[in-house]
């Protein structure tokens, strides 16, 4: 266990993001720090209307409007000798025409998402595609048996038995020595958002699409003599190999 001055968490911004904030501002959990109108992007099926071009024309093609915003029904090229328009079937950013004639728009839906804080923490840094929070944890080295990771909050307690597995665990943290999969089953039922595991050392991963961390008994030991049954909020990092803990 080693205290950390700067634990960072790295959001990824979609094209166009609204950003709220601002380098150096302080942020509490749930603060809004983006919002964005969602985006799909759609593959149009044009072999069939281009089958007669050639390599050169369509490359031609692609580099006219390539990363360039287009309507429905604009013309996107006439053939032959009557001059028969092909349109664009949707507006959006024209992401190009591949080398199977298929041509494909990425579309800015009228829904609205927003993106919120998971922490308490310093807002460092804001780049294209990118934001960096900033916050102080202490962080817990393990093994890491899947390669996610997730955010919990909650008391601080140990569960081996599937009965007392409950709605009391949603969103936060289990901590257990158990790896049953039929135990790790009702976890995910409940609403736990991360396992933390001690023992069960010959089991090296664990297909399960939730976050699942080992300790040492050592480090294990340490953790629960300072936490055991007090609230805590932390960032289980399977893919890692680490646990970081919040500070206050």
């Amino acid at each position: 266990m080693r205290l950390k001055d700067k634990s960072i968490w790295v959001i990824k911004l979609p094209t166009k993001a609204k950003i709220l904030v601002k380098v150096g501002d302080r942020v509490e959990v749930g603060d809004k720090l983006a919002v964005f109108n969602s985006h799909k992007v759609e593959t149009f099926d044009y072999s069939g209307k281009l089958f007669s071009i050639s390599d050169d024309v369509r490359e031609d093609l692609n580099n006219s409007f390539k990363n360039k915003m287009v309507k429905i029904g604009d013309i996107f090229c006439t053939l032959g000798i009557f001059k028969n328009k092909v349109c664009f079937p949707a507006t959006g950013l024209c992401l190009g025409l591949d080398e199977f004639r298929n041509l494909i728009i990425e579309m800015v839906e009228d829904e609205k998402k927003e993106i919120f804080t998971p922490v308490e923490a310093r807002v460092s840094k804001i780049e294209e595609g990118k934001m960096v929070l900033e916050f102080k944890a202490k962080e817990y080295k393990g093994e890491g048996l899947t390669g996610l990771k997730a955010w919990g909050q909650g008391k601080i307690k140990i569960i081996d038995e599937i009965k007392f597995l409950n709605y009391e665990l949603d969103g936060n943290v289990l901590f257990t020595s158990n790896l049953d999969k039929a135990f790790l089953f009702k976890a995910i039922v409940v609403g736990v958002k991360a396992v933390i595991v001690n023992g069960n050392k010959d089991i090296k991963e664990v297909d399960l699409k939730l976050p699942i961390l080992r300790l040492e008994d050592q480090i294990w030991n340490d953790f629960m003599k300072n936490n055991l049954g007090k609230e805590r909020k932390m960032l289980v990092n399977a893919l890692k190999d680490k646990l970081l803990l919040v500070l206050e």
